[in-house]
């Protein structure tokens, strides 16, 4: 809600919301939209139990944090030990989403609906049944809280080791945020295996933060190219820079990126990069 509330108008936080899967579009308050009653709350034997106070404690400490980069207009204003605290939020908000545990439902759903497709007689369908039963609501809940409670050991890291920026829009081309805000995207093909995981070579993963802000993190291996790619550019000033509109098609992007990489200046995203940002969105959002 504190995500969502910096996307409100007024004093009652009103959104405009569009649900992609009835396609009706209706203004509401932050508190109504994105949101399950009991969502963490799970039963263990006779027990219930709840992640809520936990996940309220991190979102305390988390959110001045978000205040100050919006505040200095910048993701360098952070100490590591806050990094670290961030990557903590990166990754629980990584897990805590319902499309996240619809992925959890679908690790068993999908290898058994291939087993029944290769069932050949009711006896070995019987068998297969066994194996793939999926979980009810509280073990699939208890299954998810397992990820949570593990993911600042698991997928923290993979947040931390990116390289932190701040990127900018205006009101006119502004972002928009998803029920499944952390979105990823990767330009480079990986093959049969696919491109979209927190470790892999070339990932990028966006955060929208306020309409006209969002934290970018990037594989480090951008941060090579570009800077590479700037070097080349202050060469070529030296020795031939009658060639540089000729061989660099964009070379004031190579300098906006390099700031923005190394001091912290928010880049500014053409509309392009706006509509390619809010599709991440759409694409990533289960509603």
């Amino acid at each position: 809600q504190f995500l969502l509330r910096k996307f409100g108008n007024g004093k009652k936080d009103q959104l405009n919301v569009f649900d992609k899967q009835t396609g009706r579009s209706f203004p509401t308050n932050a508190k109504n939209v994105a949101s399950e009653s009991r969502f963490y709350d799970f039963r263990i034997e006779d027990q219930d139990a709840t992640l809520e106070p936990k996940l309220a404690q991190l979102e305390g400490a988390t959110k001045p944090l978000l205040e100050r980069i919006l505040d200095r207009d910048s993701a360098s204003v952070v100490t590591d030990a806050e990094r670290e605290l961030l990557s903590t939020f990166l990754a629980v908000q990584f897990t805590r989403t319902k499309a996240f545990r619809e992925q959890v439902l679908d690790l068993p759903r999908m290898p058994g609906e291939h087993l029944r497709s290769r069932s050949d007689t009711r006896d070995n369908l019987g068998e297969i049944e066994q194996f793939i039963k999926l979980p009810d609501e509280n073990e699939l809940k208890i299954q998810t809280a397992h990820f949570m409670m593990n993911a600042p050991r698991d997928f923290g890291p993979h947040f931390l080791d990116k390289d932190w920026l701040l990127i900018a829009t205006t009101r006119e081309a502004p972002f928009i945020i998803g029920d499944n805000p952390l979105a990823l995207q990767n330009s480079i093909d990986m093959g049969p295996y696919g491109n979209l995981g927190l470790a892999v070579k070339g990932i990028e993963i966006y955060l929208p933060l306020t309409p006209v802000r969002a934290l970018a993190m990037w594989c480090p291996s951008h941060k090579q190219t570009i800077l590479s790619g700037a070097n080349t550019l202050r060469k070529m000033r030296e020795i031939a820079p009658h060639l540089i509109a000729e061989k660099i098609r964009d070379p004031e992007g190579i300098e906006r990126l390099e700031r923005a990489l190394l001091d912290g200046t928010p880049l500014q995203y053409s509309l392009d990069n706006v509509r390619n940002f809010n599709s991440l969105q759409v694409r990533y959002a289960e509603r």
